[in-house]
C-alpha cells in the first residue's frame, strides 16, 4: 500500500511517571478513541517494544506521556513514495517551557519491524545508542509540528526533561566533545537549542527547573565527563539530591562553570525577558506532512 491515512493507524500512548499523563491520555482518547496505552514499562527501548507489540498496524504512532496532540495530524495522509516506512518518522513538537519547535517530545511514527529490532538505551550494544534512538536507528526527521510537549507539570518533570536535552544537545552525533572544542564542534543549531533550554523559561511555572536540568546535564557530560544515565528513575534520584540546593544558587553555580569551561554566555533572563525571547522566535509554519526538516 503506497498511501495510508493517519486515521487508519494505531496510536499507542507511552507513559511512565509523568505527573500529567492521565489528563494527557484522556485528551488523546477524546481525539483518538482507538488509542492504546503502555504504562509503567521501565526503560525507553523496552517501553517502545511493548508499544510495538500492542499495535495492530504495521506502522503506528507513539505519543509520549507528556504530549498533547494537534488534531490536524489526524487529517493527514502518508505517501510511502516520499519517505521510507521502515525509518522512524519524527515530527516536531512545541516545548511548553521555552517555545522551541523541534523533534524533542514530538509524535513518532514507527514500523513495528524497526522498533522490535532496534537495540537502544537500556538494551544498547554501542555507546551512541545508549543515549537516544536518533544516532543508530534510521530516521526521517520531519518539518511539521503536530503536538505540544508539556514538561512543566511539576519541578521534577521540568528538571528531568531539561537534563536529558542538556546531555543530548551537548553531543556531536552521540559522542562527547572535549571542553576546549565544544563551541567549535557542536552544531550551531544545537548550540542555540542548548542555550535556549538553559536560559528561557522563567515566565512559566517550574520553567527554571528545566533550565537548571539543562545546565546540569551539559555540565555532567561536557565538563565532568560523567556517564550521564538518562533513565527516568536515575534522573529522579539526581533531582532529589540537587533539590537540596536553592534554585537560584544551583542556576548560578552551573552558569559560572559552563561559561568558564565551555566559553558559552548564559544570560539570566527574568520573566519579561523570557517572554520576549519566545515572542521573537521564528514563527513555525507547517508544510507537507512528510517534508523533511531541511528541505
Amino acid at each position: 500500500m503506497e498511501k495510508v491515512k493517519v486515521l487508519d493507524l494505531d496510536f499507542v500512548f507511552i507513559s511512565y511517571q509523568e505527573p500529567n499523563c492521565e489528563e494527557n491520555y484522556a485528551d488523546l482518547l477524546s481525539k483518538v478513541p482507538w488509542a492504546k496505552r503502555v504504562h509503567g514499562v521501565k526503560g525507553f527501548d523496552s517501553a517502545h517494544k511493548a508499544a510495538a507489540e500492542k499495535a495492530e498496524t504495521d506502522f503506528f504512532i507513539s505519543v509520549d506521556g507528556d504530549n498533547i496532540i494537534d488534531e490536524t495530524f489526524l487529517l493527514q495522509t502518508l505517501d510511502w513514495n516520499k519517505t521510507d516506512p521502515k525509518h522512524v518518522h519524527r515530527w516536531r513538537a512545541k516545548n511548553s517551557v521555552n517555545g522551541l519547535v523541534y523533534g524533542n517530545g514530538g509524535l513518532v511514527g514507527w514500523h513495528k519491524e524497526t522498533c522490535l529490532g532496534m537495540k537502544t538505551h537500556e538494551n544498547a550494544v554501542t555507546e551512541q545508542s545508549k543515549k537516544d534512538f536518533c544516532w543508530t536507528v534510521p530516521h526521517a526527521n520531519l518539518h511539521n509540528c503536530y503536538s505540544t510537549s508539556v514538561i512543566n507539570a511539576n519541578s521534577k518533570q521540568g528538571f528531568i526533561a531539561g537534563y536529558r536535552e542538556g546531555v543530548k544537545l551537548s553531543m556531536d552525533r552521540g559522542n562527547r566533545v572535549e571542553p576546549t572544542q565544544f563551541t567549535k564542534t557542536i552544531a550551531k543549531s544545537n548550540l542555540i537549542k542548548l542555550l535556549t533550554w538553559m536560559t528561557v523559561g522563567a515566565d512559566v511555572e517550574w520553567g527554571q527547573y528545566a533550565m537548571l536540568g539543562a545546565r546540569v546535564g551539559c555540565y555532567d557530560l561536557a565538563i565532568a565527563n560523567q556517564p550521564c544515565h538518562l533513565e527516568l528513575d536515575i534522573l529522579g534520584d539526581t533531582f532529589e539530591i540537587l533539590r537540596k540546593l536553592a534554585l537560584e544558587d544551583g542556576l548560578a553555580q552551573y552558569k559560572g562553570s559552563i561559561e568558564q569551561r565551555l566559553g558559552l554566555a548564559i544570560p539570566e533572563l527574568d520573566e519579561a525577558a523570557s517572554k520576549f525571547c519566545k515572542f521573537t522566535q521564528p514563527l513555525h509554519k507547517n508544510r507537507g506532512v512528510q517534508d523533511l526538516e531541511n528541505q
